[in-house]
């Protein structure tokens, strides 16, 4: 488990060089295996490099307000706004104002193929009916 506090972080960035020379600044606040967490503060009027990403993702605007755009369409996100991204969409962000946003990326994980693959409940296990399930087994 990991917290932080990504005001405090954002306030952080803006007062970096990086932030300085270039209007905005990344930070990686959590990288697993499955799951990515990066903080991005942006001044008015600069923008992001296209990006894409193979998993799903979310950007979730703390400050400002951000323009994003993934694929061919266009959302304007406010403070507490959210948009969801399908994973391998080409997408890129500017910031109408001063703003920091959150980017959430869940990474594909390969299956495992040596554990056992999980049945439904009503789907045989192993080859045999699931014979404790009311109505299995037997035709309606």
């Amino acid at each position: 488990m990991q917290a932080f506090d990504a005001a405090s972080e954002a306030k952080r960035l803006r007062e970096g060089k990086t932030y300085e020379d270039h209007g905005r600044s990344v930070l990686s606040l959590f990288h697993g295996p499955t799951l990515r967490a990066m903080l991005t503060t942006i001044a008015a009027g600069n923008r992001t490099g296209e990006m894409r990403v193979a998993g799903p993702s979310t950007v979730h605007v703390l400050e400002g307000e951000v323009r994003v755009q993934a694929g061919e369409e266009r959302h304007v996100l406010s403070a507490g706004g959210t948009l969801v991204l399908e994973g391998n969409v080409p997408y890129k962000a500017e910031a109408l104002s001063d703003a920091a946003f959150l980017h959430t990326l869940v990474r594909p994980v390969e299956e495992d193929k040596s554990l056992p693959r999980s049945a439904h409940p009503t789907e045989p296990a192993e080859g045999r009916p699931d014979l404790d399930l009311p109505g299995a087994g037997r035709a309606s």
